[in-house]
């Protein structure tokens, strides 16, 4: 099995990456594997060349497999050129609308990307569809071939680790109940939300709570992050709430281990690898129902719509009756383990090779 893999920019630090490295190291156990990537920052990966990439895309025997997140011109090139039996490992695109009144190329960026995942479907009818959830499907209805895998992940390396034993301690001792939102701050992840929430908490149940979000700045959202900036010191949480921004994994790792509370937020989600994560470390979890978050999730969790009273009884009815947060967390815990440990998903991502190949 000779296999290209291919995607715009290529990291090791995000879920993307992650899911690409994981598949990279799978595919070169049984077969041979390189990567193709505009922007390379991913050292542990072995690239090929567009010369030697024009050449393997015209071999009939070969597979490509193409992670689309992201309008990618050169890309749309390059699969118009492909004999190769093609994979589309589609991640899902941020809707446009997100970032309309925030930054011009961050919507044009989205806009040109569901606009391109639309003549995919149209241009490849022969691909094979790789959806990262079930939800991710609602965007190509018209693909013929497809199948959920959800994305790879390091939780089985990292999640073993050695956590910051300063930062634990710090949470573990203190008296207030920690809360623990993670991912980029971007419109979709719904962080207005957030503070919505924390503002209703303290009204209802008092100060004693503390908000950690984990995740880095976007410095062309300059007027979003104003807007987070402003609101927090509009209803008076500077206390309240804390910006960690980007983070080891270690640290990371004491911040799921430390938590009392996971929520999560966000508007649009075509997966959320960060609510896996909490139930791989029995943190409860307070979600919104939206995209794929209830998908992921699985049973037995809170799943809440917009309105803020439900979301501070929630937490407050999770820290104050120990018997139901364990519940939630084994649940969580079931779900990760069943669904999503790397086995799991080993498994199914070679089951599903097989049948292409077969």
């Amino acid at each position: 099995m000779n296999v290209v893999i291919m995607h715009q920019t290529i990291t090791n630090h995000d879920a993307i990456g992650n899911d690409i490295e994981r598949m990279f190291n799978i595919l070169n156990r049984h077969g041979s594997c390189k990567c193709f990537a505009t922007n390379r920052f991913n050292d542990q990966l072995d690239y090929m060349g567009i010369e030697e990439l024009d050449a393997f895309l015209r071999n009939p025997s070969n597979l490509v497999i193409y992670h689309h997140s992201v309008f990618w011109e050169e890309g749309e090139v390059l699969l118009h050129k492909c004999r190769a039996k093609l994979i589309i490992r589609y991640h899902n695109i941020t809707p446009p609308v997100f970032f309309e009144s925030h930054n011009q190329f961050h919507y044009q960026q989205c806009k040109q990307g569901r606009e391109q995942t639309e003549r995919f479907v149209k241009d490849f009818p022969d691909a094979f569809w790789l959806l990262a959830s079930d939800y991710n499907g609602l965007d190509v209805a018209g693909a013929i071939n497809k199948e959920v895998c959800a994305p790879f992940h390091k939780m089985d390396i990292w999640g073993d680790g050695t956590p910051d034993e300063e930062i634990l301690k710090s949470l573990i001792h203190g008296r207030e109940i920690n809360l623990l939102f993670v991912g980029r701050v971007a419109p979709n992840k719904g962080h207005l939300l957030l503070i919505d929430i924390l503002r209703c908490y303290c009204h209802n149940y008092g100060n004693n709570i503390k908000l950690r979000i984990i995740g880095k700045f976007d410095e062309g959202l300059v007027s979003y992050n104003q807007e987070l900036l402003n609101r927090i010191k509009e209803y008076g949480l500077q206390d309240r709430i804390e910006f960690i921004g980007e983070i080891t994994d270690s640290t990371l790792l004491s911040y799921y281990l430390g938590s009392d509370i996971f929520l999560c937020t966000s508007e649009h989600e075509g997966f959320c690898v960060p609510i896996i994560e909490a139930q791989r470390f029995h943190l409860p979890i307070i979600a919104r129902y939206s995209s794929a978050i209830p998908e992921t999730i699985g049973n037995g969790q809170v799943v809440l719509r917009e309105d803020v009273r439900e979301y501070a009884s929630a937490i407050h009815l999770i820290a104050e009756n120990s018997a139901y947060s364990s519940f939630l967390s084994e649940k969580g815990y079931e779900n990760y383990e069943s669904r999503f440990s790397y086995k799991k998903l080993e498994e199914q991502f070679l089951d599903i090779l097989e049948s292409i190949y077969a």
